[in-house]
């Protein structure tokens, strides 16, 4: 598990990922765990923000903005 969680805060951190090295296997795991949950939660708030502004768009443009941004 910490190989895991190592990987995730060196990929979410990069060269700042020293910072949380003291931290305790617990806290490193927490942490973890919050940058996923908040990832996710933006991943779902990014996709109903495109989806609204889609629905902004006259129905005539929809799909080939669509197609651009890639959804």
């Amino acid at each position: 598990m910490r190989g895991d969680v190592r990987e995730v805060l060196t990929h979410w951190l990069g060269a700042d990922v020293r910072v949380v090295e003291d931290l305790s296997d617990e806290a490193q795991v927490e942490l973890r765990d919050a940058l996923v949950a908040a990832r996710k939660r933006q991943a779902a708030a990014i996709a109903t923000a495109s989806a609204e502004a889609l629905r902004q768009m006259p129905p005539v443009l929809r799909g080939t903005v669509s197609r651009i941004v890639g959804r």
